[in-house]
């Protein structure tokens, strides 16, 4: 009998006759005469979309950083103009006006008024956000002293109830 030998084939072999082959069935595939035009127009409209995706992703990332930017750059303005002392105690209301709004549920239930640095603040708030209120006014540039003169409610449901009673009273005005 006779046997014939078999001959050993090493890992990079096989590799080499498997990515062949598939070499080969991609060739067909693609410059297959009636259906390849198709299948090459297809990969290159896929090809062509994800390069335009990925060009938007890239000019989306570079606005976010910019405007990321431009925003650190107003509040590092903002910071240093906010921390001179105001001009006037129409801009230290101003002022004060605009730091309540971060502060109280209800700025527009406080009214503001200045006089050389002393601040008055009038009107209706909530219990909890008071000492808060009075300890970052009392901390800003420019204001001297704080004269509280604000109704403390417990409930937020009684805002614009004064309101509505003061508009009862004096005809010809609207609550806020």
């Amino acid at each position: 009998m006779y046997y014939r030998q078999v001959p050993d084939f090493t890992a990079n072999q096989v590799l080499g006759i498997i990515a062949a082959f598939a070499a080969g069935a991609l060739a067909m595939y693609y410059l297959d005469g009636t259906m390849g035009r198709r299948r090459r127009a297809l990969a290159r409209d896929k090809i062509v979309g994800v390069s335009h995706d990925a060009a938007d992703f890239v000019e989306n990332k570079g606005k976010h950083i910019v405007d990321r930017a431009k925003g650190v750059m107003a509040t590092r303005n903002m910071d240093r103009v906010s921390s001179t002392e105001p001009q006037s105690d129409a801009q230290l209301r101003e002022r004060v006006q605009s730091r309540m709004g971060h502060l109280v549920s209800h700025p527009r239930a406080i009214d503001v008024s200045v006089d050389d640095g002393i601040v008055r603040l009038s009107g209706q708030v909530l219990a909890k956000e008071l000492d808060g209120l009075l300890s970052q006014i009392t901390d800003m540039p420019g204001v001297r002293k704080v004269h509280n003169a604000l109704a403390v409610l417990d409930d937020p449901s009684g805002f614009g109830e004064v309101a509505r009673q003061e508009a009862q009273a004096t005809p010809g005005t609207q609550p806020h």
